[in-house]
């Protein structure tokens, strides 16, 4: 683990750099949200939207300056009360976990920008004590947790105000990606012969990585089948049609209704919910279907397929004919918006098919960004694993439960930072507010499916 650092760490310039834009970016986001709304629970397996924002600089401040560097706490209460989320397996755990009251929105902020000030005063301290033997300032570690962990709640705040767009101050310019217009792609699948799958990375290799991408590890994966893109709304409506959700033996346990992420319209039809409110189905029919794992698998069944694998998804991503390693399915360049929809490029998906110019070697499309895409892979320690943050020693193992999937390649809130190949996410397999996508695999080529029976393009419609 402690092998040395072949990258050149980054300068304390740079680190404060990176620290301020999470920072502002944290505050745009929580920015939509009115002051008399903070309270507010938009999922109930969560805290209320105000823990976050004392949750991210309590995090930072535990780890760099209390973890990394020794020093006291900050505001003792506030350091323990914001220091972690709640990730519980139903309401009811959720409810024995919830705090009767929370502090002030004046104190938090007073809180968060103390917090903030005295940070960006310890960052040269932190570069200036490298120590390529230490777990937390190694090539300055434990600002790269700060930022990352910033990073990803970005991420989840954004799926819980999708919860709630009523609530929100829309952003100047913030407009729904309209499927209007897109024509949906035949339905085409990629064979991916049998071969090797890599998984995680080697620490010399990057500036930074969480303890769950190392080591790196090889697995081989048999030949399979996959969709060239992802399954879409449209899709999806099909297997609503079809009455999918009511057929018991597509399901294990209780099906929902019908996908979450659905509202209900007049005469039957639907809208999608994004970010900033609900858009009619003929505007997100081709967005990817955000749903569970549990309803990706009926889906899957009732096509007479199934989810990928952790190890395929790599394989058929950064894999190629010629046994060559890409660092992105296009290769080495780093992610825009023509290759991936990812990094707040927009507020909400794209249409399925946008971005061709990010496939994969083989020809599989829209593997990165968009939608974190659903595994029958569960969250696990790999071969080699070493819980390797002192200060965070249950980033991974406080969810190695078997009711943990990983899910794969990011989403349109997914930081550029977080692309990389060796990241690694997971969610619990009823969890469907996460901003996911997926699609299904065979062992061989098979008939067009029972979403798209003829095989040809169809207009996006309201019908």
């Amino acid at each position: 683990m402690n092998q040395p650092i072949l990258l050149p760490p980054l300068s304390a310039a740079a680190h404060r750099a990176r620290l301020l834009a999470a920072w502002s970016r944290s505050d745009q986001l929580f920015g939509l949200v009115p002051a008399d709304q903070l309270t507010r629970r938009p999922i109930s397996l969560r805290h209320p939207i105000l823990f976050y924002i004392g949750h991210l600089p309590a995090f930072a401040w535990n780890q760099i300056a209390r973890g990394a560097l020794g020093l006291a706490p900050l505001d003792p209460e506030l350091d323990q009360l914001f220091e972690r989320g709640i990730d519980p397996a139903d309401e009811a755990a959720a409810e024995a976990l919830s705090v009767p009251s929370w502090p002030s929105l004046e104190r938090v902020l007073a809180y968060r920008d103390l917090a903030r000030q005295r940070l960006l005063e310890l960052v040269d301290d932190v570069v200036a004590r490298h120590d390529p033997q230490h777990p937390l300032l190694r090539g300055g570690r434990i600002l790269h947790v700060a930022v990352e962990h910033e990073l990803m709640h970005h991420e989840t705040l954004l799926y819980m105000l999708q919860r709630q767009p009523e609530l929100l101050r829309p952003p100047p310019g913030a407009t729904v990606n309209s499927c209007r217009g897109h024509i949906r792609q035949s339905i085409s699948r990629i064979d991916i012969p049998a071969g090797p799958a890599t998984i995680g990375t080697a620490p010399s290799d990057v500036r930074f990585a969480w303890d769950n991408e190392v080591p790196c590890t090889v697995e081989d994966v048999e030949g399979f089948t996959i969709d060239r893109l992802p399954v879409t709304n449209l899709d999806l409506r099909e297997f609503v049609k079809a009455d999918g959700y009511g057929v018991p033996e597509l399901w294990e346990g209780a099906a929902p209704d019908h996908p979450t992420n659905w509202v209900p319209g007049k005469r039957g039809t639907w809208k999608v919910r994004w970010l900033l409110g609900v858009a009619p189905m003929g505007e997100a029919a081709l967005w990817p279907a955000q749903v569970s794992l549990a309803e990706a698998r009926a889906y899957a069944k009732w096509t007479g397929g199934r989810l990928p694998t952790e190890a395929e998804l790599h394989r058929a991503a950064y894999a190629t004919p010629d046994g060559t390693l890409r660092q992105y399915p296009w290769g080495d360049d780093p992610p825009d918006a023509d290759r991936c929809t990812a990094d707040f490029v927009s507020w909400c998906p794209r249409a399925v098919g946008e971005t061709p110019a990010g496939a994969s070697a083989w020809g599989v499309e829209e593997l990165v960004g968009n939608g974190w895409e659903w595994t029958d892979t569960v969250w696990q320690a790999r071969p080699g694993f070493v819980a390797d943050i002192p200060t965070y020693p249950g980033y991974s193992t406080d969810f190695f439960d078997d009711d943990h999937f990983v899910v794969f390649g990011g989403s349109w809130a997914t930081a550029a930072t977080l692309l990389r190949r060796s990241f690694r996410n997971w969610y619990q397999p009823r969890y469907p507010f996460v901003f996911s996508s997926f699609r299904t695999v065979r062992p061989t080529v098979e008939a067009p499916t029972a979403a798209d029976p003829s095989g040809e393009p169809s207009p996006a419609s309201d019908r």
